[in-house]
């Protein structure tokens, strides 16, 4: 799909429909309680204020944001992998069994590919807001 082809706000909607998901993932882990429950509300009202605003009217802000906010989520999922899911520290005590450690692994990583996505298609609708403004050519 060539991006040149979808109109501006079209594709300012792609993204903030992935950022939305990733709102609501977070979202999804408020009933489980605890530290992660309010871990997860903070991250989902990190998320929708910008998901709005690519939908409503996108701007070079909220893409800004919403480029960062995923890449930071890649960095600590991946984190979160790495360490096991237990956020670092030793790992030799206590760890989940096999099963329970793959499909951890699974869902991170999925979420890690869901952010990479909605870093991409944000990074696209910038990009094309730049090409689309005339160069400015300095005296």
């Amino acid at each position: 799909m060539d991006m040149r082809t979808i109109p501006a706000r079209t594709s300012g909607r792609w993204a903030a429909a992935a950022a939305a998901m990733g709102g609501a993932a977070h979202l999804a882990m408020v009933p489980g309680g605890g530290w992660m429950a309010a871990l997860g509300a903070a991250m989902a009202l990190a998320c929708l204020p910008c998901a709005w605003h690519l939908w409503r009217r996108p701007s070079l802000r909220a893409a800004r944001t919403v480029i960062g906010m995923s890449l930071a989520m890649v960095l600590v999922h991946g984190a979160l992998v790495l360490s096991g899911g237990h956020g670092g520290g030793h790992a030799h005590a206590h760890q989940p069994s096999s099963g329970a450690a793959d499909g951890h692994a699974a869902t991170m990583l999925a979420i890690i590919a869901v952010e990479l996505g909605t870093a991409l298609l944000a990074a696209a609708w910038v990009r094309r807001q730049r090409a689309a403004r005339p160069a400015v050519v300095p005296c």
